[in-house]
């Protein structure tokens, strides 16, 4: 591993601009080494975290007034911005929103000065690639991102933009993404069909790579599955002990399509199977995917958990008969981890863990009856499932290796600076 003296020899400092959860969320989930993480090891000895529209998740008239600065420790602030500067302004939504981040962002060019901020890293290239290129280029930095979806799919599926409560239509995400992409200093997909979304919307080759996310998966998905915590109590709470079930861990929201779990768990048991579905995730869909389950007749089958800590879902896990991941994520690695076999279909980056017959069954995307065949072929040979899901495990300790991603990660930063710096002398 590198130390953050690598490079230029000098201490280093990043703003990143991320959306995915607010600072609650990360408390409330135990994620706290996804934060940690955002240091490198140490290459970074002063990071600035900002979710610029948190206040979306508040109530009341928490929701409106300055950002809030919350310091995580002597080299980490996390910064959340609001959706508005006043409740008197709450009937002009609009106005009272830009306000609120124009605040925020004058908050971010001083803070920018103070730290001395070296580059920006963003999360996605609609709302925050705007930012963060507006910042970037104020501060004369340079901007990286970080691409963790092929975004088109999910319009496909859903039908609507990526981000509809701030862009009316797709085809106006689409402008800012073919504007964001080429103006990047550095795009890390998440994975290579990520990195590949970007390089097709106009995002240069030349400063491309992948940082996958071994480095942000807590330490207990790590542990050997029989090694982990008695998960006996967990189960039987759910009126999952001594029970045969499959699991999804997901957010519910559309493109996430749970309901194709919850079909599968439904077909399973028409098909004479005794099993149950365990969802894990919260969302939007929630009431819909329950409504879903009584109207198929399984709604005794599957049990919503919800959000649950990653000691939970990692205890929980390896006592699972199957994973099936329509669209899994990040949660795809710590099921393989957890050495159950995988049922997916072949979408976005399940197609690099799943390798079909061998670390899983990899199916055409949306078919789920092929998927609940697949599900069947594993509950009716446990132990060809046995010997994917430790082949699965076996991929994702050598694809995700913590200590190889951060040292990658670490030079691609390095690079980038050079680049940048060179092309201002």
């Amino acid at each position: 591993m590198i130390s953050k003296s690598a490079g230029s020899g000098n201490a280093r400092s990043i703003l990143i601009l991320d959306m995915s959860y607010t600072l609650k969320m990360f408390k409330d989930r135990h994620m706290e080494l996804a934060l940690e993480s955002r240091k490198l090891g140490g290459y970074f000895d002063k990071v600035i975290s900002v979710h610029p529209l948190a206040g979306l998740f508040d109530t009341g008239d928490n929701r409106f007034g300055r950002p809030v600065i919350t310091r995580l420790d002597s080299s980490h602030i996390f910064i959340e911005g609001k959706i508005g500067v006043s409740r008197g302004l709450r009937f002009m939504p609009p106005l009272n929103l830009l306000l609120a981040q124009m605040a925020l962002v004058r908050l971010l060019l001083n803070m920018a000065n103070d730290y001395k901020i070296d580059m920006v890293r963003i999360g996605d290239p609609y709302y925050l690639g705007l930012m963060g290129l507006f910042l970037a280029r104020k501060i004369k930095v340079p901007l990286a991102i970080r691409v963790p979806f092929r975004y088109d799919e999910i319009f496909l599926l859903t039908g609507r933009p990526v981000m509809p409560r701030l862009f009316k239509f797709r085809w106006t995400e689409k402008i800012i993404e073919r504007f964001v992409f080429p103006r990047c200093d550095l795009i890390a997909g998440a994975n290579e069909d990520n990195m590949n979304y970007a390089l097709e919307n106009g995002g240069k080759p030349e400063v491309a790579t992948v940082f996958r996310y071994g480095n942000l998966i807590h330490a207990d998905h790590w542990k050997d599955p029989h090694l982990r915590a008695d998960a006996g109590v967990k189960l039987a709470e759910l009126g999952l002990k001594d029970a045969k079930f499959a699991v999804t861990v997901a957010r519910l929201e559309p493109m996430k399509c749970v309901e194709d779990s919850i079909r599968v768990i439904a077909e399973l048991v028409r098909r004479g199977h005794d099993i149950k579905g365990l969802i894990v995730g919260e969302g939007t869909l929630r009431q819909e995917l329950e409504s879903l389950a009584y109207k198929l007749g399984a709604g005794d089958r599957v049990i919503f958990a919800g959000n649950r800590t990653q000691e939970w879902i990692a205890a929980v896990l390896p006592g699972a008969s199957v994973i099936v991941s329509p669209h899994m994520g990040r949660a795809l690695t710590e099921a393989a981890l957890a050495g159950v076999p995988i049922v997916a279909y072949d979408y976005d980056w399940q197609r690099e863990v799943v390798i079909d017959g061998e670390t899983g069954y990899l199916v055409p995307n949306r078919d789920w009856m092929v998927l609940s065949d697949r599900a069947e072929d594993i509950l009716t040979d446990p132990v060809k499932g046995v010997e994917m899901g430790n082949a699965a495990r076996k991929k994702i300790l050598n694809m995700m290796d913590p200590e190889k991603l951060e040292l990658h990660e670490q030079n691609e930063y390095s690079k980038m600076l050079k680049r940048f710096l060179a092309a201002k002398r």
